[in-house]
C-alpha cells in the first residue's frame, strides 16, 4: 500500500471505533503567497468542534476550490468520504482530504483521551551537532539561520525553481536520494499533499532521526512512524471558532491552537487507542 492508502487504513480503524460526526464549517482561502502576511491553512471543522488544517500555498491547483467545491456543498457530509480522496492526484482534492484527515482524527483522538503533548518548538525538539548532515525536506529559513558555523552539514530537497537557480552556501537539489547520506532528517508534512511522501520515506538510508513538522501534520501517526519518522510536529486546534476567525482576518492562530510533538517512542499506538 502507497503512505496515503496506509494513513486511511489507520483512520478507517479509529473511526470505526469513534464514528466522526459531520462536518460543521469550511474556509476554502484563495491561495496569494505575495500578497499575505502569514502563511495561509484552509480547515475544516466538525460538529463536536474537532478541526483539521491544509496548507493553502501549494500551488496553482488550489485555485478555485471555493468555486470548483462550494462549501453548502461539503457542511453536513461525512468527514471520512471526503478524507478518502486523500491518493488522488488533484491538488485541490488532496488538500480538501488532509484537512479532512487531521479532523477527524483529531476527534478520535479526543474521544480516546489522548492529548498529543506540547512542542518545546517549531523543529519538532531536533537536536544537532557539529559532524552532523542534516536533510531539510522544504526550506526552513528560521533554522537555516541557525545553522551558520554550527558545523552541520545541510542539503535541502526543494523542488521550487527559484530555490535552486540561487547560490545559498549549502547544498540544494530536487534529487531526493541525496538524504541517503543524511544521518538526521527534517520534513515538511506538506510532502503528504504534494504526493511526494513515499519518495521522500523510501530514502531515509542511515537517518537515525527524521522529524516531520507543520500545521497539516495532525493525522494518526502510525503509518508515517513505521516508515522510519521519528516524530511529528502538528498544530492542535483548541479553539475552531476564534481559529476561523483569525484565518479568514489573515492573522496567527495564537491562542485558538497550539504546538503538539508526538515522539515515536512515547506515543501509545493505534492498538492502545482502540482499547
Amino acid at each position: 500500500m502507497t503512505i496515503e492508502e496506509e494513513l486511511l487504513s489507520d483512520l478507517g480503524r479509529l473511526s470505526r471505533r469513534f464514528p466522526p460526526p459531520p462536518i460543521r464549517s469550511v474556509y476554502l482561502p484563495e491561495p496569494q503567497p505575495h500578497a499575505l502576511r502569514h502563511t495561509e491553512f484552509g480547515m475544516i471543522t466538525l460538529e463536536d468542534g474537532s478541526a483539521g488544517l491544509y496548507y493553502a500555498w501549494l500551488g496553482e491547483g488550489q485555485q478555485g476550490m471555493d468555486e470548483r467545491y462550494p462549501v453548502e456543498t461539503l457542511v453536513g457530509t461525512d468527514p471520512l468520504a471526503l478524507a478518502g480522496r486523500l491518493p488522488e492526484r488533484d491538488e485541490a482534492v488532496r488538500s480538501l482530504a488532509m484537512a479532512a484527515v487531521n479532523a477527524v482524527t483529531a476527534s478520535a483522538f479526543g474521544r480516546a483521551g489522548y492529548r498529543p503533548p506540547d512542542a518545546p518548538d517549531s523543529f519538532g525538539a531536533l537536536q544537532l551537532r557539529p559532524g552532523d548532515h542534516l536533510g531539510m525536506v522544504g526550506f526552513f529559513p528560521p533554522l537555516i539561520g541557525r545553522l551558520a558555523g554550527s558545523g552541520v552539514r545541510l542539503t535541502v530537497i526543494e523542488k521550487k525553481p527559484r530555490f535552486l537557480e540561487q547560490e545559498h552556501g549549502f547544498e540544494v537539489t530536487s534529487d531526493p536520494t541525496r538524504l541517503r547520506d543524511c544521518n538526521k532528517v527534517l520534513t515538511t508534512a506538506t510532502i503528504l499533499l504534494n504526493g511526494t511522501a513515499g519518495e521522500i520515506l523510501a530514502q531515509l538510508g542511515r537517518a537515525e532521526v527524521v522529524v516531520m513538522v507543520g500545521p497539516t501534520a495532525g493525522f494518526v501517526p502510525d503509518s508515517l512512524f513505521a516508515r522510519g519518522v521519528t516524530a511529528i510536529g502538528g498544530t492542535w486546534i483548541e479553539d475552531a471558532p476564534l481559529a476561523m476567525e483569525r484565518l479568514r482576518s489573515d492573522e496567527p492562530l495564537g491562542e485558538a491552537a497550539r504546538k503538539t510533538l508526538i515522539h515515536r517512542d512515547e506515543y501509545p499506538g493505534l492498538g492502545a487507542l482502540l482499547a
